[in-house]
Parts: structure tokens; sequence; C-alpha cells
């Protein structure tokens, strides 16, 4: 079964953080290479660049790790999945799940994008750490990988 990694634990892999060992752990232990959506290569440019001025890239420049990371998908580590118009329409249906509970659940709009590619690709798993995620994914089915 496909496990669906959102860019806030794949972040980890490329930069030291306190709990790296786990994620690395957990990727390598993996049956087949973890699914996310081609929005995670756009949010790890994003990601580098930040923590690349805080220092917290291991002496490492943000060209280095997109390289890491573009390698990494070419070798097939990673299976990136494209936007489409179904993964758009299923975002907007899990905007009106979290929006309209009478405890909305603040789910921010790449979130969306990337519960909806893991719902449509019939992931059962999602590896995050972001909190809004998780509380969004028991209405969809989905488990914390």
């Amino acid at each position: 079964m496909a496990v669906y990694w959102d860019t806030s634990c794949v972040l980890k892999l490329y930069c030291p953080e306190a709990d790296s060992e786990t994620y690395l752990g957990k990727l390598e232990s993996a049956a087949a290479p973890p699914l996310s959506s081609v929005l995670l290569a756009t949010e790890l440019h994003f990601a580098f660049q930040q923590k690349f001025r805080r220092n917290e890239t291991a002496g490492r420049k943000p060209e280095q790790l997109i390289r890491r990371f573009q390698t990494d998908v070419g070798k097939g580590r990673f299976q990136l999945i494209p936007l489409d118009d179904d993964i758009h329409r299923e975002a907007r249906r899990i905007c009106r799940l979290c929006y309209e509970r009478p405890d909305p659940i603040g789910l921010r709009t790449l979130d969306g994008l990337h519960l909806a590619t893991a719902t449509l690709a019939s992931c059962r798993e999602v590896v995050t750490t972001d909190e809004r995620m998780s509380l969004a994914m028991p209405l969809l089915g989905l488990q914390a990988g």
C-alpha cells in the first residue's frame, strides 16, 4: 500500500532536525517509494531557502539540496503525482468537510491539495507533522503513517 509523504517530513530527510533519524528509518523500511504531489518540489525550494537563512542546512546550499532531491526523484525514490482537475475538485470537497463542521479545521490550501492527492492516489497513510492535516485525515479515512 502506497504511503503519502507531506513536505514537513520530506524536509527532515534533507535538513537535519531532531527527529530526522525517525523519518530516515521510515523511508528505508518502506515497502514502496513514497508518493507526494508535484507541489513538494516547489515547497522544498522555499523551505530549503528558509532553512539556509537560519543556518539549518548543515552547510549545504539550497541549490545542492534541491539537486539531491531531484536526483532522488529521478532514481524513483519518490513518486510525484501531477495536479489535475480531479485533485482540485477533491480539495474543494475536503475544504467543505473541514470548514463546515461545528468545530472547523483550519486546513490551508496546499495541505488540502496534498490530502486530495493522497486520497485520489488511494493512500491509506500520510506521513506528516502538520497538526491541521492530522486533524483532517480521519475525515478522509486516512491514518498517520
